[in-house]
């Protein structure tokens, strides 16, 4: 409970009073000149509206389920209902009781292998992505002046944004085959497409038919699904770096013949459609894929395996690193780097390669 100290001071001079409220485990306080003022601050610190309704002394997993089903769109609520799935303890826990110290043993155990999952990790960038959706539901708390932090912020600063690739998450050549045998259509040319040219969930999503020239035997990325499912929409790429041209290979050239000789699509309509005929979205592109990797045999990888397995056959082709930023769409030659700057050949190659070509 909050309390409140009236401070007299020297004649002449109106007193003050002193609001004093313990939130998040933590003491703040705050002056003013009248005393409703000051009660009414500490109900709001407190999570109490002026009318006395609590606000923030709700279960983090009940606050997430409100988010989930005020969702603007289906890949946001893919992303939400992801993050309720993965929880933990932490879905039990009052939102004004979460501190940075539970969020990092969290994120420890996204990272080394869920109880709640069998033991099975998540990949760095799922990691991310949820605490990212983690910190929203904190932030829109500290607005609403439930909270007076968010406990997500300082675990985040404290983590690499671009964290290098270990050997594990890029996917071999006999498993990218293993999922696009094991995958439907349009899925399976996805897959291909996917494996041959990088793209993000979402890019592949947003691509139209046109955005295949046969004749100059490229993919042109020039924006992305906005995650409504059902419907058909874009929205700008992840920064202006991400538009590009892609050169792809004849093999993937021919399976986007095939996919288009099997349907009757307008230039200007999406390149792939899901079961209903809707556009697909990155949600449902990651649904997708842990069905046909668990067939395939495929553990601990994502779509952004894929990716990966990009960036890592143009390095072993020879590739800059100039060449790689420009492939993937990074926003710098940094960010390539920070990521697979360990899969270049280093001098322990090249000491090889001299000792090879001796003996």
């Amino acid at each position: 409970m909050g309390s409140v100290q009236k401070r007299t001071y020297a004649k002449g001079k109106p007193p003050r009073y002193i609001a004093r409220v313990r939130v998040g485990g933590k003491e703040i306080s705050k002056s003013f000149a009248k005393l409703g003022d000051a009660r009414d601050w500490i109900k709001l610190r407190e999570g109490l509206s002026p009318t006395g309704a609590r606000m923030d002394n709700r279960m983090l997993g009940v606050v997430l389920k409100a988010h989930i089903e005020q969702s603007a769109t289906e890949s946001t609520r893919g992303v939400r209902t992801h993050l309720l799935a993965n929880l933990g303890d932490l879905e039990y826990r009052k939102l004004g009781d979460v501190t940075s110290d539970d969020v990092r043993e969290w994120r420890t155990l996204l990272a080394e292998g869920r109880p709640w999952a069998d033991g099975k990790p998540l990949s760095n960038s799922s990691i991310r992505t949820l605490t990212g959706t983690l910190s929203a539901v904190f932030n829109d708390g500290v607005a609403q002046g439930q909270l007076p932090r968010n406990p997500v912020t300082q675990v985040r600063r404290k983590s690499p944004s671009n964290q290098a690739v270990e050997p594990h998450q890029v996917l071999r050549l006999e498993q990218v085959r293993a999922l696009i045998d094991s995958a439907e259509e349009p899925y399976a040319t996805m897959i291909e497409l996917g494996a041959t040219s990088g793209l993000r969930a979402g890019e592949m999503a947003g691509l139209r038919v046109r955005s295949v020239d046969f004749d100059r035997r490229v993919v042109d990325v020039t924006e992305q699904a906005d995650g409504h499912h059902k419907a058909y929409g874009w929205r700008p790429l992840k920064s202006e770096k991400s538009r590009r041209t892609i050169p792809l290979p004849n093999s993937t050239l021919d399976a986007l013949r095939a996919h288009l000789e099997r349907h009757d699509y307008e230039p200007h309509t999406p390149l792939f459609r899901a079961a209903q005929g809707g556009q697909w979205s990155s949600a449902h592109v990651a649904k997708v894929w842990r069905g046909v990797a668990a067939d395939a045999g495929v553990r601990n990888h994502s779509w952004h395996s894929l990716r990966h397995f990009y960036a890592s056959a143009l390095i072993a082709s020879g590739a800059s690193v100039t060449v790689v930023q420009n492939r993937l769409g990074h926003a710098s030659a940094a960010v390539t780097l920070a990521v697979y700057s360990h899969l270049w050949p280093g001098d322990s190659e090249k000491t090889r390669a001299v000792f090879d070509n001796l003996l």
